[in-house]
């Protein structure tokens, strides 16, 4: 996966990943569980490449993640410099946001 994979990502791809887990300190899965569009109903700004959206992690419910750039990998794959935000709890675990635009 190219370094700037995260600049090219589109929501139709991150889609596509739905269901993928990531490690992030070697230590601490964060899966992908959704993935949603930005105010659909919105027209893009002319000077974006690509539709804003979300994607929300669901991790473990032991270790909280402050709101920071982290580093996500995958068997050969990373995501870096990932910005997460808390963005809740329930049972299944802490949820976390990264947005695009």
């Amino acid at each position: 996966m190219p370094d700037d994979i995260l600049s090219t990502l589109t929501y139709e791809t991150a889609r596509e990943w739905i269901g993928r887990s990531y490690r992030v300190d070697g230590r601490v899965e964060l899966r992908i569980e959704r993935v949603i569009r930005a105010a659909e109903d919105r027209p893009r700004a002319a000077e974006l490449k690509r539709d804003s959206f979300s994607i929300f992690f669901r991790g473990p419910s032991d270790i909280l993640l402050p709101q920071r750039m982290y580093d996500l990998t995958r068997d050969s794959e990373s995501l870096p410099n990932l910005f997460i935000v808390p963005v809740g709890k329930n049972a299944e675990g802490y949820e976390y946001e990264a947005v695009f635009t």
